[in-house]
């Protein structure tokens, strides 16, 4: 492992599901949620304040780019559909700790929306970082916790 780790936070979607697959790839260091991007403070699932909920993901830049990253998460969950489908808690947004990182992200989203991949363009938002607002022990980790649970259903597209 380098001597120097990098910071990447993305949502997309539930934010239990999305530890559970980005904790994976080989350089991953260590995962957490919570929630970002919105207004007030202490934001909850119920009282979220236009915050997302996100991953805080920790990696290796020698062993996992952040590129690297940004393709694993574009594979994990819709990047097309906008909040008036998942609401606002569950939208797509690249959090840049850099301005490195919002230039591979908007490089990212031109090459995801040039692959034709989804049936519209990507509305995946790149904001710079704000305060990360950390989910409780009882959230963290929770599906490897418990693998049986099924997590909250996921708004039907039709």
């Amino acid at each position: 492992m380098s001597d120097t780790t990098e910071t990447a936070i993305l949502a997309g979607g539930c934010n239990w599901i999305m530890q559970q697959l980005l904790r994976y790839p080989e350089g991953v260091i260590s995962t957490r949620i919570g929630f970002m991007g919105g207004y007030g403070e202490n934001p909850t699932e119920k009282d979220s304040g236009g915050h997302a909920e996100v991953v805080e993901v920790i990696f290796d830049p020698e062993r996992l780019t952040y590129r690297g990253l940004l393709e694993l998460f574009f594979v994990t969950h819709r990047a097309d559909l906008d909040e008036s489908v998942v609401g606002s808690l569950y939208r797509s947004e690249i959090f840049c700790t850099s301005p490195e990182q919002r230039r591979v992200a908007e490089a990212m989203i031109r090459d995801v929306d040039a692959a034709e991949h989804w049936l519209g363009k990507t509305v995946t938002r790149v904001s710079d970082a704000g305060v990360f607002w950390e989910l409780g022990p009882e959230h963290q980790d929770y599906l490897q916790r418990f693998p049986n649970v099924s997590p909250p259903p996921f708004p039907s597209v039709s």
